[in-house]
């Protein structure tokens, strides 16, 4: 860590702020109730293994669109972008004008921050239009996918539902946010508001491109049992969760074979614990001199993988939207930190929620092969569905 803080406008100064014993992190939800009541746009994250909460604020203008994914090669901020992109959904970078680390930020900006209401901000989304998919509906899908692939269509498609909820009368984002953190130390946990998105927060396992030290990885990740509790490695698998992890895992080795990225360690299938789930998980590591054009010609040729969209690309992505009867939006997109402290942390949006004033939409998917049982899947997304909704009660206790 350096010694100072990431400065982008002397404005509002940034502190460098260390974690500290106290986990109560009393600064940090003053900073984020203000931006949310506001509506400004800011990224509140903490990665897969590390303590330290970094939080991106964006209060002099609103987040740019992005046309040009190139663009995100360089500059710094955070980036949100769909499962697919449509006319209500698109890619977006929040641009930060200060970054703060941890918790020990100063009152004085806090008092600045809710005083002068900088942002101008746009109409906030207060509520969804979206209903909860039926046992009977998604069943009914899951069972077309499997004809389907049975006729050859495709190989496997990832079919999703969603959960609509009302909020706990005494909800505090900034409170879960905190719980998520405590609770999963190995996902990428995060809270972000941009008034073109709305409000997301998830901790999500899945990497989709990390870049560190001049090394690149990514990972497929695929199976799911419910963890029992017992020691990782003697977790077993049916020939459906096999078959699913491995039609991810050739996905990815042959888009990095197809982009000239020929030497690389690869790792796995190994058993991988994600909150209550357990899943099969292959890593990639190469060096970035393999990269001859852009990192984000790599992120679009994966994006989005077999993990949540299904093999052809086309052929399942086409079943999905046809299928599903909502826009799944950002869920299953992608989004993280890009050229934060000398690193760029993109994963997959899975185990996420949308929140409004008053209710949140939970989103999961299940993979679909020919050997998929239905029944079974509803199970599985209701697994999923538990990482977010264990949580919601323990920080409404």
């Amino acid at each position: 860590m350096q010694n100072n803080a990431h400065q982008i406008n002397q404005a509002f100064p940034v502190n460098l702020l260390m974690t500290t014993d106290n986990k109560t992190y009393n600064q940090l939800k003053k900073l984020q109730k203000i931006l949310l009541s506001q509506n400004i746009p800011f990224a509140s994250y903490r990665l897969p293994g590390e303590t330290e909460i970094i939080t991106l604020v964006q209060h002099y203008s609103t987040p740019e669109k992005l046309t040009n994914l190139q663009l995100i090669d360089k500059q710094p901020g955070f980036i949100i972008a769909p499962f697919i992109e449509s006319k209500d959904n698109a890619t977006f970078i929040l641009k930060p004008d200060c970054i703060y680390f941890s918790d020990k930020i100063e009152d004085i900006y806090l008092e600045k921050l809710a005083a002068n209401n900088l942002f101008l901000s746009t109409d906030k989304k207060t509520s969804s239009i979206l209903n909860s998919t039926s046992r009977e509906s998604y069943i009914k899908s899951v069972n077309n996918a499997v004809n389907t692939i049975k006729r050859g269509q495709f190989h496997k498609v990832v079919i999703s539902k969603i959960r609509k909820e009302n909020l706990p009368v005494n909800f505090k984002a900034e409170e879960f946010f905190l719980k998520l953190c405590e609770q999963y130390p190995h996902a990428m946990v995060y809270l972000l508001q941009l008034p073109e998105t709305g409000c997301w927060m998830g901790a999500t396992p899945e990497e989709l491109i990390i870049k560190e030290n001049g090394k690149i990885k990514t990972a497929s990740l695929a199976g799911t049992q419910i963890s029992t509790g017992k020691a990782i490695k003697t977790y077993e698998w049916s020939h459906k969760e096999i078959e699913e992890q491995k039609i991810v895992t050739d996905f990815v080795e042959h888009t990095l074979l197809n982009s000239e990225i020929n030497i690389y360690k690869k790792k796995g299938p190994e058993n991988y614990q994600a909150a209550n789930l357990v899943h099969l998980k292959t890593t990639f590591e190469f060096s970035e001199s393999q990269i001859q054009n852009p990192l984000i010609d790599l992120l679009k040729k994966l994006h989005p993988t077999p993990s949540v969209g299904g093999l052809p690309q086309d052929k399942a992505c086409d079943f999905i939207l046809a299928t599903e009867n909502y826009e799944r939006s950002y869920y299953s997109g992608f989004l993280g930190p890009v050229n934060i402290n000398e690193k760029t942390n993109i994963f997959v949006n899975l185990r996420c929620l949308q929140l409004f004033d008053k209710e949140f939409v939970l989103y999961s998917g299940a993979g679909i092969t020919s050997s998929s049982v239905a029944e079974k899947e509803w199970e599985e997304t209701d697994n999923k569905m538990m990482t977010m909704m264990n949580v919601l009660k323990i920080s409404n206790h």
